[in-house]
Order: C-alpha cells, then structure tokens, then sequence
C-alpha cells in the first residue's frame, strides 16, 4: 500500500494546482483599465471624461455634463462609484426677461404671469380664445410641458355676479397654491368673494369683485 501513497499525493497536489490555476486563469476578473473605467462613467452618466487619474485601488476622475463639471472615484475592481461632488455648477438660472422671450418665441401671446419654481418657471400666455401654461428650465429656458387653461372672462358692470370658481380661479393666478375657504359679501356694487390661498411659504386674502372679476385687494399674512 505505502507504494500507492506517494502517487496519489502527487496526484492530489497537481488536481489542487490545476483548479487553482483555473479559477485564476478564467474565473478572476481583471481590474478596470482606465479606457474601461472612462467607458464606465461615460455610459452611466451620459457626460465626457475629461480627466483621470489612478490613486490606489480607486480612479479619481473629472468628467463633465451639459455646463457643469463633477468630480467622482471609480474602484478598479468592484467598478463601484464614491464620492461623487460639483466642482462647477451649471450656469446661472436665467432672468425673468429672458423667459419671457422664450416663452413668446414658443408660443406668441400677451404674458400674464411669471413665476419661478424650484428649478422651472412657470408661464401663463393668453393668446386670443385660450391662456398656455408653460414651465420651462430655469437655467436653459427649454419649455418642459405646455398646458392649456381654461380663460378667466371678466363679466361687464351690470351682469350677474361670477362663480365661486371663478374667484378661486383668478385668485389661483395670483398665488398658486391650496384654497382654505372662500366667503361672498354682499354690497350695493354687487359684492365680493374672500378667497384665502396658503403655500408652503405665503398665505393671503384675495378681495375679488364679484361683478367684473377684478382684484380688489390683497391682505398678506404678515407672520409668513
């Protein structure tokens, strides 16, 4: 039997040595090359590499997309990203003058309102049978959706008086927001609704006149 024992040994170390060299011949995965690694980043966020540099096992690279400029690390062997940061925003929003060349080159009209959302604009146009909203990039000034709205007609003096939703229509056009309650006053010009509007910022009164559909006044809430 002891002649037996030292082939088979043999054997068990060059089955052990075979399997090894396998899993490390075609089973390891190679580390990122920095073709692969800006490959990787181009394709994920759809912008140009524009510098990259290796720092151990991680890539630090700098591409950029539209107007603005990221900095972020790339491992070379889980291809996992870290450390994504702005070195240069996009540019700056753009002015209220400029939207509203736009908004009229998009669809020609009277602008009867601007006002600035986050990162959008938002644009009333009244054109002769219709109003357009439109909200558009603040920094670009494209015109991201293009919404038709019902139009406000205002009753000549003498008519009969306008609807509830009306008043909470016109008072919307001031102050887009939620509306917490809506009374009418009767007067010997024919009377006016309270439409109060609250945002996550303002809160006010609308005093709208009941006949012609005008604003009459605006009380604000000063502890907003």
């Amino acid at each position: 039997m002891k002649k037996w024992i030292i082939p088979i040994f043999a054997i068990i170390i060059l089955s052990s040595f075979a399997l090894w060299f396998l899993q490390n011949r075609f089973f390891h995965e190679e580390p990122l090359s920095e073709t692969g690694a800006v490959l990787r980043i181009e394709e994920l966020y759809n912008g140009h590499v524009e510098h990259i540099k290796q720092r151990g096992e991680n890539y630090e690279i700098v591409f950029s997309r539209g107007e603005a400029t990221y900095a972020v690390e790339l491992n070379q062997h889980t291809q996992q990203v870290s450390n994504l940061i702005i070195k240069k925003s996009a540019s700056k929003v753009l002015t209220e003058e400029q939207i509203r060349q736009r908004a009229l080159a998009y669809t020609p009209g009277v602008i009867e309102s601007v006002r600035l959302t986050d990162s959008t604009y938002m644009v009333q146009v009244e054109q002769e049978e219709m109003k357009k909203e439109l909200a558009l990039d603040a920094y670009t000034g494209e015109v991201l959706s293009e919404t038709d709205v019902q139009p406000v007609t205002e009753p000549e003096e003498g008519t009969s008086v306008i609807a509830k939703q009306q008043a909470i229509q016109i008072a919307l056009q001031q102050l887009n927001g939620e509306v917490d309650s809506v009374d009418f006053e009767e007067t010997e010009d024919g009377g006016y609704y309270l439409v109060e509007i609250e945002t996550d910022k303002d809160e006010a009164v609308f005093q709208i006149h009941a006949i012609s559909g005008k604003v009459m006044s605006v009380t604000w809430d000063k502890d907003n």
